[in-house]
């Protein structure tokens, strides 16, 4: 299976929720690898320290660039069971080619107009993929959301996605919390942290990417 992250604009958490995702997979007991596809190299430098820092389970990585990086994906899903692609935040030869073999597309989007805004640029993107791959399966989940229930910016996005209705709007909400943050400094996922409300999205999250019933295993 191959898992594609991206989307149309950066600081939306793409190689956060990448690398965190790869991660919950291995932890729970999966055959995975992660693949950069971003030249900023952000999922790249996190398993990189993730090695430097001696944590388990090792989270393999690599990095694809270029109009070719369908047929490298296709290669690297005969050898792991998961493929997971951080893509980046733009319209990149990367992004459209991984969109050409991936079952499942997940796009980070944050609870801002700036941010909404960006789907009118990334739909027909995706409507042009689905013609070539008409099994990609595409949805959109609110990242970084504000913790404070009095803020209504997500209930405002959630509106504006219903005038895509060829776009799915997950069920998880990711806050803005510190511990991805922490985690992606220290190369951990937050499984390997203290925050229980953080661990319960990301695991969230993760049931609704791949559709089973594991739970969060301890290191």
């Amino acid at each position: 299976m191959i898992i594609l992250l991206g989307g149309e604009k950066g600081g939306t958490g793409k190689s956060t929720m990448a690398s965190n995702l790869a991660a919950a997979h291995l932890i729970n007991g999966h055959d995975v690898i992660l693949v950069d596809a971003d030249k900023q190299a952000s999922s790249a430098d996190w398993a990189a320290l993730r090695d430097e820092n001696g944590h388990m389970p090792r989270v393999p990585c690599v990095q694809k660039f270029g109009k070719t990086l369908h047929i490298e994906l296709k290669e690297l899903e005969k050898r792991y069971e998961t493929v997971v692609v951080d893509s980046g935040g733009r319209d990149s030869i990367e992004l459209r080619s991984a969109m050409l073999v991936a079952d499942r597309f997940f796009s980070p989007l944050k609870p801002s107009q700036f941010d909404a805004w960006t789907l009118e640029n990334l739909s027909p993107i995706i409507e042009q993929a689905q013609i070539i791959n008409p099994n990609l399966k595409v949805d959109i989940f609110i990242n970084q959301a504000s913790p404070n229930p009095r803020i209504r910016e997500v209930q405002e996005i959630q509106g504006y996605i219903q005038d895509f209705p060829e776009l799915n709007l997950a069920k998880t909400i990711i806050k803005d919390r510190i511990a991805f943050r922490k985690a992606a400094s220290a190369g951990k996922t937050v499984l390997e942290l203290s925050d229980e409300k953080a661990i319960r999205e990301l695991i969230q999250l993760y049931k609704e990417i791949f559709d089973n019933g594991d739970q969060k295993k301890a290191n």
